[in-house]
């Protein structure tokens, strides 16, 4: 019979594992901030960026000894299996119903900050061939940052609580972006990219789908860049709305929601999961799985990405 002790001792060892790493790989991140800040090329800096992210990752794989060669641990690290095209259909169809919630969370969050996201996108690429700027903006750091979040992070979450691994990477993803505008879509989409690969078995949906978010960014700022006179207003840092538009708004999001969700159900019954999945949610204990994932390492990434994120907002308020 296996010992319960020891089982628990090893995963508590995992968590410390994965969680240094999670730490390791925001040290990362910040260092390769600053050194990319000094390349006078947005494009480059970009991939550069994926790199720092992911490269904490791959290096612990390539030297963490064990019989499974690195093709085949990264694979199973990162879940990039294969994948069922319809799945991957269906999920980009689910982003396209998904797009008025993640709209509406990103107008309602103008309400209490500013809006930054597209000021940075068009900073970043507007001096750039749009074919460029899709491949860095749109989808490699779509790649990348799946890889990290819903591969590697999620992978070992998951183990302990498909819910709470969703919503904690999610939250860990959102304060990743470093302001409130964009932590408050960004959270739900990396709880919603988490559920899809548990349902699909594998990272390359979400990567689909954030792959479209970002792309349509991007298909944004050119629309505008061509046509300034006509969609000027696209791209207004300000948005005002009004009770009848945040009406519609809500509207719009919760029939896309439901069709989402309709969605989700048949990528999980394809993917074979919907009963696993189901099964999940009702297990007791959830908050004590959420509370086993923490370990210092978390704790200090956190506490590091919160306090640079109201920073950040005090910096934006003045």
């Amino acid at each position: 019979r296996r010992n319960p002790t020891r089982r628990g001792g090893r995963n508590k060892d995992e968590n410390r594992r994965i969680n240094m790493l999670v730490l390791v790989t925001l040290l990362s991140y910040l260092t390769g901030s600053v050194v990319v800040s000094m390349i006078d090329n947005s494009a480059l800096q970009l991939v550069l960026i994926q790199v720092f992210c992911i490269a904490p990752g791959l290096i612990a794989l390539a030297i963490r000894p064990g019989e499974r060669s690195f093709g085949r641990a990264f694979t199973e690290t990162y879940r990039v299996h294969r994948f069922r095209v319809s799945i991957v259909f269906l999920a980009a169809l689910m982003m396209i119903f998904l797009m008025p919630l993640l709209t509406l969370v990103n107008l309602v969050s103008q309400f209490f900050t500013s809006y930054v996201a597209g000021e940075d996108i068009m900073q970043r690429i507007r001096d750039y061939p749009f074919a460029v700027s899709l491949l860095c903006l749109g989808i490699i750091p779509a790649i990348g940052e799946e890889l990290l979040y819903r591969g590697m992070m999620y992978g070992h979450y998951r183990k302990r609580s498909i819910l709470m691994g969703a919503l904690l990477t999610g939250v860990i993803f959102g304060l990743m972006h470093g302001n409130l505008n964009q932590m408050a879509y960004a959270v739900l989409m990396g709880f919603v990219f988490a559920m899809v690969d548990e349902a699909a078995g594998s990272t390359i949906p979400s990567m689909v789908m954030h792959s479209m978010v970002n792309s349509s960014s991007v298909i944004i700022i050119y629309i505008v860049k061509w046509f300034p006179d006509r969609f000027g207003d696209i791209a207004s840092e300000e948005t005002t709305m009004d009770a009848p538009m945040l009406a519609g708004y809500v509207v719009a999001a919760v029939v896309g929601t439901y069709f989402a969700y309709r969605l989700y159900r048949e990528i999980a019954y394809r993917g074979c999961s919907e009963v696993q999945i189901r099964e999940d949610i009702k297990k007791p204990g959830r908050l004590r799985a959420l509370l086993d994932m923490f370990t210092a390492p978390l704790a200090v990434a956190i506490v590091v990405l919160v306090t640079l994120l109201v920073a950040y907002e005090m910096n934006l308020g003045k």
